[in-house]
């Protein structure tokens, strides 16, 4: 009985295993390349609220400008290489990148920031990487009014600092000295946060954001909100989740599978220990 139990126990896990592997095989998924930078160190002696040129009053905008595409291409690996080489070679960088291969819905998608007057440019470029472009959008958000402000309210707080250190130097007694001090490290913080926001409304301007999907079939790209009705795109997404609970299943029975060495032995023990008392009471009982 024991070694017909094991030789079934043995042909389940082999079986289940065989079954893991083929689904691994169907739905199996490959992430590359995953990268995120924000910001890159810029190679510039510009400092806040110093680049009254560009925005004076009358005269030029400070636009912080982005882009997104989607498209249609032959080789997602090779399309995220020449956008990277592109971005990278005209002084930008990389955002952000995901490639990912699951059967037969491989996607793709990257993000970079390239400098501003080449957004035009870098758009053209992208978009002669495609077989198709499904999509094309460009945003610009004019943040002029709010970096004259800042650079309005930095002025106004450094004067405040200067008026409370000359205070501080007039100040006798030592509650005069501690409010005063207290007064000025709150105006400092004011000023660190302001210019905090000027450098990132300078750095924003200055590189521009384009996020791109990819894709081999268009109805694999993200669906546009004008566009919702794609059964195809949504019965290969089933079937991938199908998959993906089968493959799950599959994982969870091949643990039991090899906990098995513990718990089947241990319960044929207890049975076999079971049916020896049994028997015994039965024989007391004759």
């Amino acid at each position: 009985m024991v070694k017909k139990v094991l030789i079934v126990l043995g042909i389940v896990i082999v079986g289940l295993i065989v079954l893991s592997v083929i689904l691994t095989s169907l739905g199996g998924v490959r992430q590359k390349a995953y990268i995120e930078t924000p910001f890159a160190p810029l190679n510039t002696e510009k400092q806040a609220g110093e680049v009254e040129q560009i925005t004076p009053e009358g005269t030029s905008r400070l636009v912080i400008r982005t882009g997104t595409i989607h498209m249609v291409v032959k080789d997602i690996g090779v399309s995220v290489k020449s956008i990277i080489q592109y971005a990278e070679n005209k002084g930008g960088w990389v955002v952000s990148s995901g490639v990912t291969e699951r059967e037969e819905i491989p996607s793709g998608s990257i993000a970079v920031r390239v400098p501003a007057e080449i957004f035009d440019e870098a758009m053209a470029y992208f978009k002669g990487l495609a077989e198709k472009v499904s999509y094309e959008g460009t945003q610009g958000q004019d943040v002029t009014e709010e970096y004259t402000d800042l650079q309005s309210r930095l002025r106004n707080l450094e004067a405040t600092e200067s008026q409370l250190l000359k205070i501080m130097e007039r100040s006798g007694t030592i509650p005069d000295v501690l409010a005063v001090q207290r007064e000025l490290t709150t105006v400092r913080s004011q000023i660190e946060q302001t210019k905090g926001r000027i450098q990132y409304l300078e750095r924003s301007a200055e590189m521009s954001t384009i996020s791109i999907n990819l894709a081999l079939s268009e109805e694999l790209l993200p669906i546009p909100s004008a566009e919702k009705w794609r059964p195809v795109y949504i019965i290969k997404r089933a079937w991938s989740s199908l998959l993906g609970s089968l493959r799950g299943i599959s994982y969870f029975l091949i643990w039991i599978g090899i906990y098995a060495i513990i718990w089947v032995p241990l319960g044929i023990i207890v049975w076999q220990v079971r049916k020896f008392w049994k028997r015994r009471k039965e024989i007391k009982k004759i």
